[in-house]
């Protein structure tokens, strides 16, 4: 199991390596939706992932786990920055690039499908003469000549109609496999990586300092030691997608979760115009996540943060499901029903 670590590397380096070459060229292929569907399948068990950790940390000096362990790292750091920091492949590119292999035989079908009905023609006069001679005064070489005539018309015919078969399946296969990774996994993959580096944390220190990244005393300074996580990255990377660009302005999915812990974060979360009160709806449904000895210790600082008044929010919060709630409100309530129920 602890070969999987091992064999992750190059598989991530694969996975980055599409993804820039995506952005330099803006070209992408089957094959490379193929490789990134395959790569999520194969790696989404987290638990299986630091099962694999475990046992490769407790076989190997640490010496050499250590460097292995740092390699994996730098490849999910690369992954998640790249994601971050530019527009990836869109449903529609995907789809394109999934029915293009879908339709890879169409234009073969559609020219072996032309040769076949052009010999259905033949075939049918050739059978016809057959079939009617015996209707009428012939002789023995005639009838002769017009089965070896229908025979010889039969014979093309079925090789081509074999043909055709046979390209009907190589489309009835494609389609199958094409819809099998027509679905994107790169917003799912970005997910799990932030699993795989909560679950590296707990095995290695974190890495030094490298060129383009923060200094270790701003690593420190936005997620201190001593300061709890109020939330995990899951929960908040599903409120991230629904909500920033509708409640909230754009900001990235570190920022919100370092906002949203409470953590200290350059860029501050700003509430867009007239979302306030559905802010306030998804303040209360966060606060009810916590333990009673923190909810209300983190519900003030974040009103604080988002310059919403304690008195606003109490009158404000439960707007979303109130008994004649406006259609922005139900629409957003069942968004967090789903997420927090």
């Amino acid at each position: 199991m602890a070969g999987e670590i091992q064999i992750m590397i190059p598989q991530y380096g694969e996975l980055n390596r599409i993804y820039n070459d995506f952005l330099i060229s803006h070209t992408f292929s089957f094959d490379r939706q193929k490789f990134i569907t395959d790569f999520y399948k194969q790696y989404n068990n987290t638990k299986a992932f630091e099962a694999a950790i475990l046992e490769l940390v407790l076989d190997k000096p640490k010496e050499q786990y250590t460097l292995v362990l740092n390699s994996l790292r730098t490849e999910i750091e690369k992954n998640i920055l790249i994601y971050e920091k530019h527009p990836l492949f869109d449903n529609e590119v995907i789809s394109r690039v999934c029915y293009n292999f879908a339709g890879r035989y169409d234009a073969d079908i559609k020219a072996q499908l032309e040769v076949t009905q052009k010999l259905s023609k033949p075939l049918n006069e050739a059978y016809n003469r057959y079939d009617s001679i015996g209707y009428r005064v012939h002789t023995a070489a005639e009838e002769k000549q017009a089965e070896k005539e229908y025979e010889r018309c039969k014979a093309e015919y079925e090789k081509e109609k074999k043909e055709l078969e046979r390209l009907y399946e190589l489309e009835r296969q494609a389609r199958k496999e094409a819809f099998q990774y027509i679905e994107n996994c790169c917003g799912d993959i970005y997910k799990l990586s932030f699993h795989f580096m909560e679950i590296l944390a707990k095995y290695i220190p974190v890495a030094k300092d490298k060129p383009d990244e923060p200094s270790k005393q701003e690593k420190q300074q936005d997620a201190p030691k001593e300061q709890p996580e109020y939330f995990d990255a899951e929960l908040l990377s599903l409120i991230h997608k629904v909500c920033v660009g509708e409640q909230f302005e754009d900001i990235a999915t570190q920022d919100f979760y370092a906002n949203m812990n409470l953590y200290s974060c350059k860029k501050e979360l700003k509430i867009k115009a007239r979302e306030k009160i559905r802010v306030c709806y998804l303040i209360f449904l966060m606060s009810e996540r916590l333990p009673k000895q923190d909810r209300d210790k983190w519900k003030n600082i974040i009103l604080k943060q988002l310059d919403i008044d304690e008195n606003y929010y109490k009158s404000k919060y439960k707007e979303p499901v109130s008994d004649f709630p406006s259609d922005s409100n139900q629409k957003f309530a069942k968004e967090m029903d789903a997420i927090f129920r």
